[in-house]
């Protein structure tokens, strides 16, 4: 399955932007060879996080699975001044608890998603995701 995140954020928390991208990659690569359910082959998050003044330009859109290439997508938005207060660890967090709500949000017509294996797939990745972070 591919899995990763998408972001849009302001050039201000750069620094953030890497802990992201990073958390992004490992995902990629833990879940390269899973699947759970022939409705769902790719999962994108869209991690949004910009200033006020260009928050009208980024709004969340609805979560959506593409019926033509079986892609599951979903976004959210982050408050700046609560994101740059965030330890790389708190964002790292805050980025699986967006990825455990996968199977709420999938549409229902996909009922044969794994749900249990998912998660934990996902609690694996994030133990071995946070004790590389201590």
């Amino acid at each position: 399955m591919k899995i990763g995140i998408a972001q849009y954020t302001s050039d201000s928390i750069e620094e953030i932007s890497n802990i992201v991208n990073q958390f992004s990659l490992t995902l990629k690569v833990f879940f390269k060879n899973l699947q759970y359910s022939k409705d769902v082959d790719e999962i994108y998050f869209g991690f949004i996080c910009v200033e006020d003044d260009s928050k009208f330009f980024f709004k969340p859109k609805r979560h959506r699975l593409s019926k033509k290439d079986n892609t599951f997508q979903f976004e959210s938005d982050f408050d700046m001044t609560m994101i740059k207060n965030c330890s790389e660890q708190e964002i790292t967090l805050l980025l699986l608890e967006k990825f455990k709500e996968v199977p709420l949000l999938l549409p229902k017509r996909v009922t044969d998603f794994k749900t249990e294996e998912y998660f934990h797939d996902l609690d694996n990745f994030t133990s071995q995701y946070i004790s590389g972070l201590t």
